[in-house]
Order: C-alpha cells, then sequence, then structure tokens
C-alpha cells in the first residue's frame, strides 16, 4: 500500500481511500490544509498592520527593498508591481504577545513578481493555524488569485521548527475553482529559486493554475518523524511544466509499513515531485534531479480518483 505524504489540498480534515491507476494500490489523503478561499476574501482585508522595519524604495511599478528587515505581518505588494530585494532578506518573526499570520510576502491584486529576494524566518511558534474562516497558515511567498513570477530568490527556513503543522510552504500559487476545470487560468512562473527548510511544501500550484516551474532547487528535511514532506506539487487541477529542478531531502519515517500493521498509524509518503488529482496530459516533467527522497515521483490522475 502507498500512502501518500498528505497534499496540501484546498479542504480542511478529510480522509478518503482511493484506488489510484487501476492498481490495488490504496492512496490515503488525509488531513488535508485548505487552500481553497477566494481570493478575494482575503484581499478586502487589504494590507496588514505592519511592525516591520522594511523599506522600499518605489519607481514606477517597481518596489526596491533597501536593506535587510523584520516583519511581524503580512507585506502585500500592490497590482502590477515588482519586489526587487536587491540581494537583501526579509525575516519574519512573531509580533509580541502573538505569533505570525499568514504569507511572508503576498500579492494585493491581480498580479504580482518578486526578485533577487531572501525570505526567511525566525524562532516562529508552533502554532497551527487554520484554513477558515481567514486563511493565516504560513507561506513564504504567496500568489492567491494571481499571475506573477518568482525568479532569482530565496526562500528559507518557513517553518515552526520540528512541526506537524500541515503548512509552512514556501513558494505557493493557488486559484479557485480546484475541481480541474479552468475559467479564470492564473499563469505563474518559478524559476532559479534556491527553496530550503521549509515545513510542508518546497512550491506548490493548486487548482486554475498553469505553474512554469524550471531550475530551482528545492531542499527538504531529510529523514523526519513529524511530517511528510513534498518538494513540489501541481495539485486539483492545476496545469504547467516542471522542468531542470533539483529537488532532495523529502521523506517521511514516522510510520513505516510495518508500524501501521502493528499500531494502525498512517504511513505517509514524501515525494519529491507530488502530482495530484489533475489531468496527466496537462502537467509536463522533464530533466529533473531527484535524491534522497522517499519516492522520487508520485502521480495520482484525477481519473484515478474517479473525478472528470
Amino acid at each position: 500500500m502507498t500512502t501518500t505524504g498528505t497534499p496540501v489540498s484546498n479542504e480542511a480534515n478529510r480522509s478518503t481511500w482511493r484506488t489510484a491507476r487501476g492498481s490495488l494500490s490504496a492512496f490515503l489523503v488525509g488531513a488535508l490544509v485548505g487552500a481553497g478561499l477566494v481570493a478575494a476574501a482575503l484581499s478586502a482585508l487589504g494590507p496588514s498592520p505592519l511592525a516591520t522595519s522594511c523599506t522600499f524604495t518605489t519607481v514606477g511599478t517597481t518596489m526596491t527593498l533597501n536593506g535587510d528587515c523584520t516583519t511581524d505581518a503580512t507585506i502585500t505588494i500592490p497590482d502590477g508591481y515588482t519586489l526587487d530585494g536587491s540581494g537583501q532578506t526579509i525575516t519574519a518573526v512573531d509580533p509580541a504577545g502573538g505569533h505570525f499570520l499568514g504569507a511572508v510576502i503576498r500579492n494585493q491584486g491581480a498580479s504580482m513578481h518578486v526578485e533577487d529576494l531572501h525570505v526567511t524566518a525566525s524562532g516562529l511558534s508552533n502554532t497551527c493555524d487554520p484554513p477558515t474562516p481567514v486563511d493565516t497558515r504560513l507561506r513564504g511567498i504567496l500568489f492567491d488569485g494571481a499571475s506573477g513570477s518568482v525568479t532569482d530568490s530565496q526562500v528559507t527556513g518557513i517553518n515552526q521548527g520540528a512541526s506537524g503543522c500541515q503548512e509552512g510552504n514556501g513558494i505557493e500559487a493557488r486559484n479557485a475553482p480546484y475541481d480541474g476545470t479552468h475559467p479564470a487560468t492564473k499563469a505563474v512562473t518559478f524559476d532559479g529559486n534556491t527553496v530550503t527548510g521549509y515545513q510542508k511544501t518546497g512550491i506548490l500550484a493548486n487548482g486554475d493554475v498553469y505553474a512554469l516551474i524550471t531550475n530551482n532547487v528545492v531542499t527538504g528535511a531529510g529523514l523526519v518523524p513529524y511530517i511528510a514532506q513534498n518538494g513540489i506539487q501541481l495539485g486539483f487541477g492545476a496545469t504547467g511544466e516542471v522542468r531542470g529542478n533539483e529537488i532532495s531531502g523529502n521523506a517521511y519515517t514516522g510510520c513505516s509499513n510495518q508500524d501501521a500493521a502493528r499500531t494502525g498509524c498512517i504511513p505517509w509518503v514524501s515525494g519529491g515531485l507530488l502530482l495530484f488529482d489533475i489531468d496527466a496530459n496537462a502537467v509536463q516533467h522533464s530533466a529533473n534531479r531527484y535524491r534522497d527522497n522517499q519516492r522520487n515521483v508520485l502521480v495520482v490522475t484525477s481519473a484515478s480518483l474517479g473525478n472528470p
């Protein structure tokens, strides 16, 4: 029995057995983390009040980070703007009397671009955040209902320590609906980035998104017992291409098949590349280099799940 490593999903806390690709192997999709809130619900909140040392110089639609800085709340990028990190670092920290909520960087409108930026986190509280009614789960850079790009950047240490909370994605793009239909596809490009130290998934695209994911280095935590990491995930109708990436160090040790038979635990499996609930003809993957993953590639098509 193969049990996929908790794909980051659009509904919270559901567990279903599926038979995949006509075989007798069952794929358990459990404790799934919600990613499907309507973008407008969050965008309507507008920018969060910040306790931040981050300052920018804006010329036209380019915001250039002036130097290394910290923030205890999300920094939102105006619609159509480019955040040029100029090689500097933004570090997320917990606010006084609370914990960091949401993404470190996210879009405010229909598009956003990020380049030459280092995003990280330091000493965050191990507190699991809900996907509803407002999604406050941890991410490094989030595209919510938006097109755009992240290039030549580093996203490191987006985690809450040795945590089993199903959050902490390095770079994420999501766009409703999540049912394999494509009424208003958003296109994102993630190229030439280094993503390490993530809690759940390095690079993620879910829903009505076309993702071009190329030439990135994505490195998980290695053999860990507390969470089933995935290096790159396209899921829930996402389309695109995954090419020329180095993906390593995604392996779950918390429950083996032998442990499951003895104790009833769930033998999750981590993947270097997880393609979940997708049309196999709509996602291309080639020339990726894998190392030290529990499974290099896990593919669960929409057809195998009985979806149209």
